[in-house]
């Protein structure tokens, strides 16, 4: 159990900014409700207006808005975020849960698990955990990951593995191009019906990789 209480923040335009920094409280700038959740929490509700809260560092959140970007600064804990157009920052979180219908999304750092869903627009993680990522019409940039899912629609997907967690990336109409680190050997599944192979890496037990494209070329290589 966490020691400091989660925050639930709820909008339905205006942007949302939620510093986890080193404090013992939360505080709340710009016109909104603040009351107390049932899990002894705290909920901060808005109807139009743009809110900057303050709460103590590793601090779970909860996000929900209709459009207004959301920036998650500082060290946060784990994060789920719904927004239906608005553009999404991260900084550091605990674990990550988002989903949008359009807009950018850029995180960090996900220490753990990172789950990202959109519909239209592009998609970039520094360093992560576990991905799981999808989305329909976009590019997907994974720096760090140590395993997961990737599938996108339309859109280039770049990923760069850190260790032997398995990888399955999907794309119908794009380029994939994955980098492992320098003496993984996994087992290797790639598969294109309209475009080129090349892999660079060896074979061997290091996991999994699975790669599918249905037009776009594919390429794996050692970091």
């Amino acid at each position: 159990m966490r020691d400091q209480p989660s925050l639930t923040v709820t909008t339905s335009s205006g942007r949302v900014v939620i510093t986890g920094e080193d404090r013992p409280d939360i505080v709340v700038e710009g016109k909104a409700a603040v009351e107390d959740g049932d899990d002894g929490g705290v909920v901060v509700r808005a109807s139009s207006s743009s809110l900057a809260v303050r709460c103590p560092a590793g601090t779970d959140v909860r996000v929900g808005t209709s459009s207004g970007g959301v920036e998650l600064r500082g060290r946060l804990g784990d994060a789920r975020v719904t927004t239906s157009s608005s553009s999404i920052r991260v900084q550091n979180v605990d674990a990550l849960e988002l989903r949008s219908s359009s807009g950018s999304i850029e995180v960090d750092t996900c220490v753990g698990y990172c789950r990202l869903q959109t519909a239209s627009g592009s998609v970039s993680v520094d360093d992560a955990g576990e991905v799981d990522i999808s989305t329909k019409s976009s590019s997907i940039r994974v720096g760090r990951a140590a395993g997961g899912k990737v599938h996108s629609v339309s859109g280039s997907i770049a990923l760069g593995a850190t260790g032997v967690g398995d990888l399955d990336v999907r794309s119908i109409s794009g380029s994939v191009n994955v980098t492992l680190p320098d003496g993984i050997r996994p087992r290797f599944r790639l598969r294109t019906v309209s475009g080129r192979i090349r892999c660079d890496c060896e074979e061997g037990d290091d996991g999994s990789v699975s790669i599918a494209t249905t037009s776009g070329s594919i390429q794996v290589e050692p970091d």
